[in-house]
């Protein structure tokens, strides 16, 4: 016990404790893109590093894979500016015991001397002695902007984060959906295709966004968007209309929303890309049915 929170306290971690993948144990190395940033502290936009490419992250039993971070192939990984993110605690003592379920990290503090080759090895525990699958990002970090930029030859500078990670949620009345900080989820929350979903959490009015219409696979009763602790966190209790030829009844589901690394069942992971076209069209038909109205407003409200 006092071996592990000395571990902590100096900031070292491994995702196995001490483990190494040693070269023959690698089967395939795959290089993603070079990622480069300016330095930053404490800054808004955080450099995250994921564990492998989207296609292979969005395999049902990716989570179940071992897991293994290493710095520059051997390094052992210093947690102290760090935080480990999708299924675990920061630096925390059940890390050490759940390592494996990592899939990515942000740097809350990136220096220069932060620059290097990070992998994520990963490989299936069905199979004894199955070799690894090892993926690499080689993250650059500058001082400052260049006045003329980075050379043709290198990757230009990272402007935005990548993206969080959006889940689809099948929610049932009862459920409690564990959310993490910044993450998506497009919730599922009647069997039938209900119309004027109208929440109320703990009792009030909170900023979600019910009765989407998202193209396929996106769910579309509720999304929560960048889950934060304070304004989405709590008991939701949700009517919807169902409309069956001249009768109207209305359907109530009540659950929890709870800030926890512990997985939700019936969830599945999306692809950033798919996410990223249908928020964007969405808010441009929001924005392009808003803008008439608030002239109407404003003219015939003078």
């Amino acid at each position: 016990m006092i071996y592990l929170f000395a571990l902590l306290a100096i900031g070292i971690y491994s995702p196995a404790l001490s483990t190494i993948v040693q070269p023959d144990q690698i089967a395939k190395t795959v290089f993603l893109n070079d990622t480069t940033f300016v330095a930053y502290n404490e800054s808004t936009t955080k450099c995250r590093i994921e564990c492998a490419d989207a296609e292979t992250m969005l395999q049902q039993d990716f989570r179940a894979y071992q897991k293994v971070w290493m710095y520059n192939n051997t390094e052992m990984f210093s947690a102290i500016d760090k935080t480990f993110m999708d299924a675990n605690r920061s630096i925390e003592y059940e890390t050490v015991w759940r390592t494996y379920q990592i899939l990515n990290f942000r740097f809350q503090v990136l220096n220069v001397e932060d620059s290097g080759a990070y992998q994520c090895c990963i490989r299936s525990t069905d199979l004894a002695y199955q070799s690894f699958v090892c993926y690499s990002t080689f993250l650059i970090v500058l001082d400052e902007m260049p006045e003329d930029g980075v050379n043709a030859t290198a990757m230009p500078a990272t402007t935005e984060a990548p993206p969080s990670p959006s889940w689809n949620v099948v929610i049932e009345n009862g459920d409690t959906l564990n959310a993490q900080a910044e993450n998506n989820y497009f919730l599922k929350i009647f069997e039938d295709n209900v119309t004027a979903i109208h929440c109320l959490v703990n009792e009030v009015e909170v900023n979600i966004k019910t009765s989407n219409s998202f193209p396929p696979p996106l769910y579309n009763d509720i999304l929560i968007q960048s889950f934060n602790l304070t304004d989405h966190s709590g008991l939701y209790v949700c009517n919807g209309t169902l409309q069956i030829g001249n009768e109207t009844t209305i359907e109530s589901v009540s659950f929890t929303v709870s800030q926890s690394w512990n997985d939700n069942k019936n969830a599945d992971l999306l692809d950033a890309k798919v996410v990223a076209e249908a928020l964007k069209s969405a808010f441009t038909v929001f924005s392009a049915f808003f803008t008439p109205l608030f002239i109407l407003l404003a003219v015939f409200g003078a």
